[in-house]
């Protein structure tokens, strides 16, 4: 263990005096703790200890451009001398709005928050607004964030959770009242027959479908071809409000997020990660008809939403993924195919089931006998252990991913970097 001495260390001091020994629970990362980073430059992060790593959580996706960059934190740094909370607006809101208005297909509107968990939130709310019911349909294995009346189903074990074409709603933590089953509906992704009985039975019910157009949050599933284009047209079939929850997706797969990428345009998504470059910032946006509803009994409020220095980052940092025609996401695209047919050959050449799958952006690595992941279910089937061995293995090397096998490609790799990680990925491989 000497090669993460001081991280235990650490985290046993913090383990005294907070709660868990981290600030969220998805940073418990028990290869063999989460680590004790000292600082971030570009696409490396070094830990207390000295060792350097390729970083490919990426702050679990808000590092889109590398940790600390600069344009961003010269921006920041101009803001602060001006104030931060003004409790009114200010000029960079309406600027960086009118951004987000001209790349986002959807956004006619837009309100800022300061983080997915709570854009999510807004976005139910002001659709049970604009129809005036209240069910919400989510999907197994997605993720909407932590609030009780949408934590639900996202890593539920299979023992509990139903028939696949039937999932029961199974509350994420300790400490939800039962009664979210009242308004949630939970399906299987990419599944348009089972959708759609199930809206013959509800759809006047349905207040919402919520859906990552990319399942990022377990295994990064793309949707099969015509099953946004599904959810688009069921919707306006029964009057359902579409939310794309494009957290992870937004600003990071195309400059205009998913929705750009597969041309399907929802009413309303929600953008946080990626949008300002680790500063709390999030947005939510939509159709003129139903975000006018936050000034009709729709309240929504935040003492820090719109904070100038995040407004800032959010502007520098759609400056950055914009400049030269958006060519960043040719070179993210490029960096990470080339990563992806890498790992997968080193698979073959190590004789072990390893599958990759996803975006030049974002994928995924697991480890299965029945390729690819089209649900949760597929990949809750995934070998776990040897995913994780794995991931231990790459952490050894110099390499840090997600536990759940989720790599954030940051759009400052370079060619070093690129072979680095390969070479690490098959040295790891061959101990498995």
């Amino acid at each position: 263990m000497g090669r993460y001495e001081t991280s235990i260390a650490r985290y046993r001091e913090a383990c005294t005096v907070l709660a868990g020994g981290v600030s969220s629970n998805f940073r418990y990362h028990p290869i063999p703790v989460p680590l004790a980073i000292e600082r971030g430059e570009g696409p490396h992060l070094w830990d207390a200890d000295g060792n350097r790593y390729i970083d490919f959580v990426s702050g679990n996706g808000p590092a889109f451009l590398g940790h600390s960059p600069g344009p961003v934190l010269d921006a920041v740094r101009a803001s602060l001398d001006t104030g931060q909370a003004f409790t009114t607006v200010h000029a960079g809101e309406i600027a960086l709005a009118q951004r987000i208005r001209e790349i986002v297909p959807c956004a006619e509107l837009v309100r800022f928050d300061t983080s997915g968990t709570q854009v999510d939130q807004i976005a139910m709310r002001l659709a049970r607004h604009h129809t005036g019911r209240t069910r919400v349909v989510k999907f197994e294995g997605h993720y909407h964030g932590w609030a009780d009346n949408i934590f639900a189903s996202v890593a539920p074990e299979l023992n509990r959770a139903g028939p696949r074409d039937h999932p029961e709603v199974l509350a994420q933590s300790s400490g939800q009242p039962d009664n979210i089953r009242d308004n949630l509906i939970v399906q299987p992704f990419n599944d348009v027959a089972v959708l759609e009985e199930t809206l013959s039975r509800h759809g006047s019910e349905t207040a919402a479908i919520v859906v990552e157009p990319v399942a990022c949050n377990c295994g990064v599933i793309e949707p099969v071809p015509g099953y946004l284009e599904a959810l688009r047209r069921l919707c306006d079939q029964h009057g359902i409000v579409l939310i794309f929850d494009e957290v992870i997706t937004g600003f990071r797969v195309a400059l205009g997020g998913a929705q750009q990428r597969y041309g399907v345009t929802p009413d309303v998504a929600v953008f946080a990660k990626a949008m300002a470059s680790g500063f709390p910032l999030a947005a939510v946006a939509g159709s003129s008809a139903i975000m006018e509803g936050v000034t009709q009994g729709a309240v929504h409020g935040g003492t820090y939403n719109g904070i100038t220095s995040s407004i800032a980052a959010g502007i520098a940092t759609l400056d950055m993924l914009s400049a030269d025609g958006a060519t960043i996401y040719d070179k993210v695209e490029r960096d990470g195919q080339r990563l992806m047919a890498g790992l997968a050959e080193c698979g073959q050449r190590r004789g072990v089931s390893l599958h990759v799958q996803g975006v030049g952006a974002i994928f995924s690595t697991v480890f299965t006998d029945t390729p690819p992941l089209v649900d949760y279910r597929d990949y809750k089937a995934t070998d776990a252990p040897m995913r994780e061995a794995f991931i231990q293995g790459l952490q050894d090397r110099g390499v840090r991913v997600t536990l759940r096998g989720t790599w954030f490609v940051p759009a400052v790799l370079s060619d070093d970097d690129i072979d680095q990680t390969l070479d690490a990925a098959d040295a790891a491989l061959a101990t498995l």
